[in-house]
């Protein structure tokens, strides 16, 4: 039989400990010390300052602009997501309800017309973000 490395009494105590300081027991005494100290409080403003400064920038990303290959890309994964997406639809709801091939025809067509509308939907917003970088 294999003895643990403490006794069943140390365990129980370690997990009280633990549990009183994770829930905030020991936390009490270091906020009352922090609010003593007058460094801590130097700190705290000064955190307080750079957040406010922080806030008020506005980032700017230095993108590069898509590669005409990621852009051809895109648009054809785009015309085809919406193809694929409603002829499997249309095939598997033909299946179950023995409407074949009438449901495929109709949902693929929806499709193809969802895909088109993604595809111009994309080169617009891509046409966008061209013009506003002024390029």
């Amino acid at each position: 039989m294999v003895r643990p490395p403490f006794s069943p009494a140390l365990g129980v105590i370690l997990v009280v400990w633990l549990g009183e300081v994770a829930l905030g027991g020991g936390a009490r005494e270091h906020a009352r010390m922090a609010d003593d100290d007058p460094d801590a409080r130097r700190l705290a403003e000064l955190e307080e300052r750079l957040a406010k400064a922080r806030g008020k920038k506005e980032v700017r990303r230095n993108e590069a602009p898509p590669s005409q290959l990621g852009i051809a890309f895109r648009l054809v994964t785009e015309l085809l997501a919406g193809v694929i997406v409603g002829g499997g639809i249309g095939w598997a709801l033909d299946r179950v309800l023995g409407t074949s091939p009438f449901l495929l025809i109709v949902l693929f067509l929806l499709g193809v017309a969802a895909g088109i509308r993604n595809v111009m939907r994309a080169a617009r917003d891509m046409n966008e973000d061209q013009n506003r970088r002024g390029g």
